[in-house]
């Protein structure tokens, strides 16, 4: 899979997404196997989602890094899934899900993922 075709599916699960009514995401092609996709879905109730992943889709897909961040329209985050490798001791390390102020161990996270656990969440 080229970058391309990683970033046409993350819009097309986007687009499947229902009580999505704004989006704002960006791609930058690092290369045709390397990409970097960031932006910010508003859902009909206020609710944002916010994205960033870096990813390399060849020879073997890897998700690098990502974030995705899932707020209250006031600010308030609900939850935050990431790969940021500032929890050591996590068991799931680097791969973790910030639940107010706690952090508990996760595994890694797509688009998909994250968007069908906001879906549950807002219905």
């Amino acid at each position: 899979m080229k970058s391309r075709e990683y970033y046409a599916g993350v819009q097309k699960a986007i687009l499947a997404a229902p009580h999505v009514i704004q989006t704002r995401i960006s791609f930058d092609e690092i290369s045709e196997e390397e990409c970097y996709v960031k932006g910010e879905i508003t859902f009909n109730n206020g609710y944002e989602l916010y994205i960033a992943e870096y990813v390399v889709t060849e020879p073997e897909f890897k998700r690098l890094k990502y974030r995705f961040h899932f707020q209250k329209s006031n600010g308030q985050m609900v939850v935050r899934s990431d790969n940021s490798p500032h929890h050591p001791k996590i068991e799931s390390h680097p791969d973790h899900v910030h639940v107010g102020k706690k952090v508990r161990a996760n595994h890694p996270m797509d688009i998909s993922q994250v968007l069908d656990a906001v879906l549950s969440f807002i219905e």
